[in-house]
């Protein structure tokens, strides 16, 4: 009985003294006990106040579950949406604010197809299967219809591309269809390669690796149509990039040489082809391999040098340059101007004339003027003139 009292006057105690507050209130106002009026306005003021306070413990319960509990004892039924992917105009990837991880949506019937999928990868090849993982396992859902096409069994698998898809299972790649029937297995083994985008096939053709890690090119029966002896192949534009040995060189679709395998860097955008050779020059080209521009510049820039031939100073205090260190400095500009040339390698530089002909090749690290027509060259220290003769 005695607990029982406790408890009720620890519940009790806060409204008790909520009541002394509407009562101090009317003392302030020369309130008079008996007073009718001021009795009912004390009881409706004190209800009142007690009203709010019930509101604010209430919205402060509300507001701990939601942050901190919601997820633990309601996790999947909040439409709290953080981030939505359409994988087609009725399902949907998303993201719930509650839940780590995504859940597939039937915007249709309104209701939730998949829990606790770890992500969701779609192809930009409308291919009806798109590959999923959950529980650290893929397998593949129609983006049409949010069903599970072929369960999550495999330990990776890559996009569908041209009707098939690359999966892996006990370290072996091999390729699969629609309904899951191995259509490609030529023990492949798995070559976890930092910069490889994925097993992938564009117009009949895609990267492979062999036991020793170098990567070629296979069709659609697995057979060898570019022989692994190279670095890296990426598909680009519509073009096989090819490196070997730290050199590139360029396919077609069709597998046809555009450029051979000895070129520092080849750069492909969605109009041209950039090449840059090995004396750091470069040229660009159209998608047909016809030259656009011969002698390819990406900076131009003035030297200055410091002079005393123009320094000219007054005995006046008012137009005197002079300061504690003797006079100020005093530049002009040099004949020549550098022009660079940047790749993944670095800007390398040149002299070009004021008639904007080309002096010297993109040779050197850096070019400063130290006279009129002189000039420094780096990284060997040498030192040309303006028609690009060596002086010292």
């Amino acid at each position: 009985m005695k607990k029982r009292n406790f408890i009720n006057s620890v519940i009790y105690a806060p409204f008790r003294l909520i009541d002394k507050v509407p009562y101090c209130i009317a003392r302030l106002i020369n309130y008079k006990k008996g007073d009718s009026l001021w009795t009912i306005l004390w009881k409706i003021l004190s209800s009142l106040i007690k009203l709010l306070c019930i509101l604010f413990m209430i919205a402060v319960v509300y507001a701990f579950i939601q942050k901190i509990h919601y997820k633990y004892i309601y996790p999947y039924t909040s439409d709290i949406i953080y981030e939505e992917t359409f994988l087609s105009n009725r399902i949907s990837v998303q993201d719930t604010y509650y839940n780590s991880k995504f859940r597939i949506f039937d915007k249709l019937n309104n209701k939730v197809i998949m829990n606790d999928v770890d992500w969701v990868c779609t192809s930009d090849n409308n291919d009806s299967l798109t590959v999923f993982s959950k529980d650290d396992k893929r397998g593949y859902i129609n983006r049409y219809t949010g069903e599970v096409a072929l369960p999550a069994i495999y330990s990776r698998a890559w996009i569908f591309s041209e009707g098939i898809a690359a999966v892996e299972s006990d370290g072996r790649i091999f390729f699969i269809n629609h309904k899951g029937d191995v259509v490609i297995d030529k023990n492949f083994k798995t070559q976890h390669m930092r910069y490889h985008t994925g097993y992938i096939f564009h117009n009949g053709y895609c990267t492979m690796f062999n036991a020793d890690g170098k990567v070629g090119l296979i069709d659609k029966k697995g057979n060898w149509a570019l022989e692994p002896v190279y670095d890296k192949i990426s598909y680009d534009h519509k073009f096989w990039e090819i490196q070997k040995d730290s050199l590139y060189g360029l396919l077609s679709e069709k597998l046809d040489v555009v450029f051979p395998v000895e070129h520092k860097q080849i750069n492909i955008t969605e109009n041209a082809i950039e090449v840059f050779y090995s004396d750091n020059t470069a040229k660009r080209y159209d998608h047909d391999g016809n030259v656009v521009v011969d002698f390819v510049i990406h900076s131009v820039e003035n030297m200055s040098y410091e002079t005393t031939l123009l320094q000219s100073i007054t005995e006046t205090d008012d137009t005197a340059c002079i300061s504690h260190h003797g006079p100020a400095p005093i530049f002009g500009v040099a004949e020549c101007q550098k022009y660079g040339v940047t790749s993944n390698h670095g800007t390398f530089y040149g002299l070009l004339n004021r008639n904007g002909e080309c002096v010297t090749p993109p040779s050197y690290s850096y070019i400063h003027a130290i006279g009129e027509d002189l000039y420094l060259c780096q990284p060997h220290g040498i030192i040309i003139n303006g028609k690009g003769q060596r002086t010292i």
